[in-house]
């Protein structure tokens, strides 16, 4: 291919969606065993935290029935379904081994694990659609060996069935932590959350009217649409962004002061950010850290 794209998420599909109708030949790969796995194989619980209409996919919008908060099962058959009716070049169960740049030729030579068999392949690009974040984080807990019971981190967790009547200590107050002590709790399970720093916290009817104002109904009923919202967010220029998001922030802590004050009072460790800029900054700051 001219363009091999590593990763088969939903940055992937849509990049890959994208060089097929300019006619860039491109191949996908993907580790996982179906397009949408990357979603599948997180926690039963898990949904979108960003609301529908900024969740568009090129060239074929979810329809106005979707939810606005999409199950994670949901938005997996929605990537299979999407790579397999827009033709993409997908390959699952496919790994790259290594991969080295030819400067005489112009060309990588790149060597993939597909299934079992080894392929080798020279496209002239490679771009990594590999995840935003990176692996797990893990910390080290000192006699950890000697504990009988299981440990495990957010991303190993599917549902909370298993621990009916158990008692958990879940390790973290963000989004995953949040997300996997509520399942663990109505499965029955006793829960007790450990905040290790201040979290970031903002109400999700906040967020979608105030910080995701540009990608909702009413600016579609403005003619705002997600292309047109995209198209802002994406020409304005980073250095603008903190100073933007701290002033939305102070709009937002004013809005909500009761809320802030309630959960400070309840022993919950607040803050919004390094330089008071909210929970955008810190997703492209570290991506945690906020719920």
């Amino acid at each position: 291919p001219y363009c091999l794209v590593i990763g088969g998420g939903q940055g992937g599909i849509m990049l890959g969606a994208r060089l097929r109708q300019l006619g860039v030949p491109a191949i996908i790969i993907e580790k996982n065993a179906r397009a949408g796995d990357s979603w599948r194989n997180r926690y039963r619980s898990l949904v979108l935290h960003d609301p529908v209409w900024y969740d568009h996919l090129p060239y074929i919008p979810f329809p106005e029935n979707w939810p606005v908060f999409t199950p994670k099962d949901k938005m997996g058959d929605w990537l299979e379904m999407y790579a397999r009716v827009m033709e993409l070049n997908y390959w699952v169960a496919t790994k790259c081994v290594s991969a080295a740049y030819d400067e005489a030729e112009k060309a990588w030579t790149v060597i993939v694990d597909r299934v079992g068999q080894r392929i080798t392949l020279k496209p002239k690009h490679i771009v990594l659609a590999t995840g935003a974040y990176g692996p797990p984080r893990q910390i080290s807990l000192p006699g950890a060996e000697a504990f009988k019971g299981e440990i495990l981190h957010s991303s190993q967790y599917s549902s909370g069935e298993k621990f009916r009547g158990k008692r958990v200590a879940v390790i973290g107050a963000a989004s995953s932590g949040h997300d996997v002590s509520v399942d663990l709790w109505e499965a029955g399970a006793m829960v007790t959350m450990v905040q290790r720093s201040p979290t970031t916290v903002v109400k999700s009817d906040t967020l979608m009217e105030v910080g995701f104002e540009i990608f909702s109904e009413k600016a579609l009923a403005r003619g705002i649409t997600t292309d047109k919202a995209d198209m802002i967010v994406a020409s304005t220029p980073f250095a603008l962004v903190p100073k933007g998001q701290r002033a939305l922030y102070d709009i937002i802590r004013e809005r909500d002061a009761d809320f802030y004050k309630r959960l400070s009072d309840s022993g919950f460790a607040l803050d919004f950010g390094e330089d008071e800029t909210g929970l955008l900054m810190k997703a492209y700051r570290t991506g945690s850290g906020f719920y």
